[in-house]
């Protein structure tokens, strides 16, 4: 093992030993006893009222907390800078997971599907975003570090130390002290934001206050421009929405998850802010999604659609500097967006165990460069129809399931004829069939002849045995079996 991926195992080691004292210390229960993936929330819930009602448990939680943020600040300047090289060194078919700062259900099931195509996932890491500064304008500022965490342990039985590339890597992450103290960061984004809306809703934006200044001098203007382009997507809204709809949307969702304080600053600036925050708040992750993209040499994988909606609305202005950054490969584009699709989520079904073994035998590198040639095999202009590209490549999954299928039955077919002739065999010896459950037991006593016969049909089992054993453990084997389960 080089010295790099040595490096990237011990801290991540490290960093899961940190997190799992942390859950434990809070929750008393490991992630999988905890709560069901989709019932995270409500058990959450249920384990705050169990803290507030012991005294004990409360002080215990308050120095689980205290615990997390000095450890992981202790771990970052220790070996921050020298695992985020280790990380842009690996030469291998790199994810940078993105778009947001959280990591929930649809993040891990994204990163375990594209653990089946990719050498390695990069994900930022998503708990210190929640420690490094105050986040007063959350009202549960304490629920996100925990929520996270219960997702990102569900990746520990993947994180084997014999891989000769970890399937994935949680790299350090300093967004939040960055967006806070850093001049080229905080120029650097809020540029990015004013581009936005230069290319999209006005050429005369040069910098972030024109943004502010163009939408108070000209608020009907501003937020029709804005409808028109569908710049803003509420949380949990959907792709084209009516502005006043998304705006409505988003004050619902800020009086739930804001500080009432926040909130009603917030508000009392009318509507042009409001839409230029909600806007920023969507822009500002893709910066360092980008920056992390290109220092890492890996390609953006977003999971989200109103994610990958930004990105691509990024990626599209006409800004010579942003574009290339935002660009990526189209081909690896169409592959992840195809495996993400909800036509493919029985691919959540394959368990840890099997991933492992797929990863180990690298079935992963043999399934990259089939679909990297279906996808070759397509022309460039439909390689752009993402919704095309996708029913190809689930087509072509659906085919090569079926082309398993038929090879488990060739192998059934092959090994019952090999059976009856044994079967045959052992009647013209006894004048009876002998029973196949009693081969291995009866071949010791048996005359010379049917002891031969008995051995045939030991020997046989075995054989089939073990081409099935290959078969179901390839990459269509372990894909079939999701599939049908």
């Amino acid at each position: 093992m080089n010295h790099d991926l040595h490096t990237l195992i011990i801290y991540q080691k490290t960093y899961f030993e940190i997190l799992n004292d942390f859950f434990l210390s809070v929750t008393e229960k490991t992630p999988s006893k905890f709560s069901r993936l989709d019932n995270i929330s409500e058990s959450i819930r249920l384990n705050a009222e169990r803290i507030m009602g012991s005294s004990v448990r409360k002080k215990k939680v308050q120095n689980a907390y205290h615990d997390l943020e000095k450890n992981f600040r202790h771990l970052y300047s220790r070996e921050g800078t020298q695992v985020f090289k280790a990380a842009k060194d690996i030469n291998a078919c790199k994810l940078n997971l993105g778009g947001g700062s959280r990591f929930l259900e649809t993040h891990l099931e994204a990163t375990r599907k594209s653990l089946l195509f990719s050498d390695i996932v990069l994900i930022p890491d998503p708990i210190m975003p929640w420690l490094e500064k105050k986040r007063d304008e959350e009202k549960y500022q304490h629920v996100f570090p925990l929520q996270m965490s219960f997702f990102v342990l569900h990746l520990s039985d993947l994180k084997d130390e014999d891989f000769d590339i970890p399937p994935f890597f949680i790299f350090p992450s300093w967004e939040k002290t960055l967006e806070e103290k850093d001049e080229q960061t905080i120029n650097s984004s809020l540029q990015l934001i004013a581009d936005i809306f230069a290319f999209y809703v006005d050429s005369g934006i040069q910098s972030f206050q024109d943004i502010i200044e163009y939408g108070e001098k000209n608020p009907e203007s501003f937020l029709h421009k804005v409808d028109d382009a569908k710049l803003l997507i509420s949380p949990g809204g959907q792709i084209g929405e009516p502005l006043d709809e998304a705006i409505e949307n988003y004050k619902k969702e800020m009086k739930i998850w804001r500080s009432d304080e926040w909130v009603k600053k917030l508000f009392a600036m009318g509507n042009v802010r409001i839409v230029i925050n909600a806007i920023s708040e969507r822009i500002q992750p893709h910066y360092h999604l980008i920056e992390n993209s290109d220092e890492l040499k890996s390609h953006p994988l977003l999971c989200v659609e109103a994610q990958a909606y930004y990105y691509r609305l990024i990626a599209n202005m006409k800004n010579e500097n942003i574009a290339c950054a935002a660009s990526f490969d189209p081909s690896t584009n169409a592959i992840l967006n195809s495996l993400l699709s909800e036509k493919l989520d029985f691919l959540v079904n394959i368990s840890d165990m099997q991933l492992i073994r797929l990863r180990k035998t690298k079935e992963n590198v043999l399934f990259r460069k089939e679909l990297r040639d279906l996808i070759n095999s397509l022309s460039q202009t439909k390689l752009n129809d993402l919704g095309y590209v996708t029913s190809e490549v689930c087509s072509y999954i659906e085919a090569a399931i079926s082309k398993h299928k038929r090879q488990v039955q060739a192998i059934n077919d092959k090994y019952q004829a090999k059976h009856k002739q044994t079967a045959i065999l052992s009647t013209g010896t006894l004048g009876v069939t002998l029973f196949p459950i009693l081969a291995p037991f009866l071949s010791a006593v048996l005359p010379l002849g049917l002891a031969t016969i008995a051995g045939k049909y030991v020997s046989d089992k075995f054989d089939e045995s073990a081409e099935m054993k290959q078969l179901s453990r390839s990459m269509m084997g372990v894909i079939s079996l999701s599939h049908d389960s």
